[in-house]
């Protein structure tokens, strides 16, 4: 039963995501490329987050556990790389937009690549954890 609650938990965050990007997209008059590379960034990450709920799904469906010993240690260091991957990029945004274009960043942008890279590594180190079967 507990993991049918997380599968359900997943979906309505899923669909949330989903919806507040299509409410954030039929608000914005005009749309910018560096708007449309966000948007895309978030949907391959929905989308990721989809195959692993489905990946769940199916192991509820055969009986087995929504979690074990695995797929718990792969969400720890998933957790870490992500927490990692956080860190730098918050030092390093900052410099390598000021460097390359000589743009200087607001601080939102700032927290949204910040967010944006460490779900990315999330769900990659993940994904490549739980294919490699370690």
């Amino acid at each position: 039963m507990k993991g049918k609650k997380e599968i359900i938990v997943s979906t309505v965050v899923v669909a949330g995501v989903l919806l507040t990007l299509f409410f954030y997209l039929t608000g914005t008059g005009e749309i910018e490329f560096n708007q449309i590379v966000l948007v895309g960034i978030a949907l391959i990450l929905v989308g990721l987050a989809m195959y692993v709920i489905w990946d769940k799904i199916r192991n509820v469906q055969k009986g087995l556990p929504g979690k074990d010993e695995r797929t718990i240690s792969m969400s720890h260091k998933a957790g870490y790389y992500g927490f990692i991957a956080a860190i730098w990029s918050a030092v390093f945004a900052p410099l390598f937009f000021d460097v390359s274009s000589g743009y200087e960043i607001d601080g939102g942008d700032v927290s949204a690549i910040v967010v944006l890279v460490s779900a990315f590594v999330f769900i990659v180190s993940y994904l490549y954890l739980y294919w490699k079967g370690k």
